[in-house]
């Protein structure tokens, strides 16, 4: 049974099974004890058994009833009873004990438990230390959660985190970025896609500066999956199952017979949407699906997007926009790459589309700075090979065999299209 809870000289702790300290853990677990630290919080605390005699002299030692003892759980750092003069056995912690002393703590909270229970608890630890650590979708989740709400769980998840990522939520929870984490908030409500979420990701998110697009795709996945595909039910909407959007991914059921046969396939054999099992949902769930026209999307597809978008955002940052003043304050953001251009787009007369290289075509409809915008990312995705130095990844023949490269022709047709769909920067 629980005895309560103490706070005990670092010192005073003995393990009699000793761990090779691992550098890696001890960091990370350094970073959670400063974070509940400055929250004031209990909740990084070693369990320790002692027996009925040890008991006897601890509540001697504080001057406290055992009953009273037992009210010190749920208590903050600071109004726990400090026990000195007794070294205590502990079931596991060491590394624990390493990140207090790397932080320059002098105790740590123990929590008591009689030794009747050291079985058990053995046996409990054993049983779940096969455990994972919680995904990046979920801390991510506990963090927005608990921001400004709940200190302790914040600085928990926070810690939890490697120090880059920590680095990036900061980053993106600053005021000036709230739009996109609105979008990325959108997709809580489809569990099983938070899985997916990599938070090491998000820095690189942040510094192409294409926040319209980054945040376009992400309710395009919302969209999809929520409406499109699940109409709106919130009961399938929380069945859904990582594999199954694992396997969905990238497919075009429309246009590919290959996917429209897979997927028909994994519908019959049960594979797909496993925990769904209404009949009715299922065929609601095979139609929607089917009926894609587009690539079925995940956060996977849009870092995979981001990959060939990021050749576009460095091209045009290089060849053709004005450049972008950059503002350290976590409230005031330096323009999009959309937004440089669109303050100095001219609206024409006529609306025209590229048909061909180079060949304008008029069409029907208002001018826009988005459209016109949609028209340069395309030109520059067909011509990325000579307007920069990079080749993103592919196949290893293309690698050997094609050699990037900045060709001044190609840099002169780009211009020219700019110009011709109303934009003027001082490249031109």
């Amino acid at each position: 049974m629980s005895l309560g809870v103490v706070r005990v000289p670092l010192d005073s702790l003995v393990f009699p099974h000793r761990r090779q300290i691992s550098f890696k853990v001890r960091e990370k677990l350094k970073r959670v004890f400063k974070n509940l630290s400055k929250a004031g919080a209990a909740e990084v605390c070693i369990p320790c058994t002692v027996e009925e005699a040890e008991f006897g002299q601890i509540l001697a030692h504080l001057g406290l009833s055992a009953d009273q003892l037992r009210r010190t759980r749920g208590k903050g750092q600071k109004d726990l009873p400090l026990l000195t003069e007794i070294q205590l056995s502990c079931l596991y912690g060491e590394h624990l004990v390493a990140a207090a002393k790397g932080n320059k703590e002098t105790s740590l909270v123990v929590h008591l438990f009689s030794a009747d229970l050291l079985d058990p608890l053995l046996e409990i630890i054993s049983t779940f230390s096969y455990e994972t650590q919680q995904s990046d979708g979920e801390l991510y989740q506990k963090i927005v959660e608990s921001y400004h709400r709940d200190e302790v769980t914040y600085a928990f998840c926070m810690g939890s985190l490697t120090e880059p990522k920590e680095r990036n939520i900061k980053m993106l929870m600053r005021p000036k970025n709230l739009a996109i984490v609105k979008a990325l908030n959108s997709l809580l409500e489809i569990p099983a896609m938070m899985e997916q979420l990599v938070l090491g990701n998000i820095h690189k998110w942040l510094a192409l500066h294409i926040n319209e697009q980054i945040i376009h795709y992400l309710n395009h996945i919302s969209v999809v999956w929520k409406e499109g595909i699940c109409e709106g039910k919130k009961t399938l909407i929380q069945s859904l199952d990582i594999d199954s959007i694992r396997i969905l991914q990238f497919r075009t059921p429309t246009i590919c017979p290959g996917d429209a046969d897979t997927i028909e396939r994994l519908f019959d054999n049960g594979t797909l949407f496993p925990s769904v099992t209404d009949s009715g949902d299922r065929d609601m769930l095979r139609r929607n699906v089917l009926s894609r026209d587009i690539v079925i999307p995940s956060f996977e597809t849009l870092q995979e997007n981001i990959h060939y978008v990021s050749f576009t955002a460095k091209i045009l940052v290089r060849h053709v926009v004005d450049k972008l003043p950059l503002y350290k304050s976590s409230k005031k953001r330096s323009p999009t790459i959309f937004k440089a251009l669109s303050s100095s787009w001219v609206a024409l007369e006529v609306v025209k589309v590229e048909a061909n290289d180079g060949d304008l075509m008029e069409i029907e409809g208002p001018a826009s700075p988005s459209l016109a915008f949609t028209q340069l990312c395309l030109a520059c995705l067909r011509l990325f090979p000579w307007l920069q130095d990079a080749l993103p990844p592919c196949e290893d023949f293309l690698q050997d065999n094609f050699k990037p490269g900045v060709k001044k022709p190609c840099v002169l047709y780009v211009l020219r299209l700019v110009f011709k769909l109303g934009f003027r920067t001082s490249k031109i």
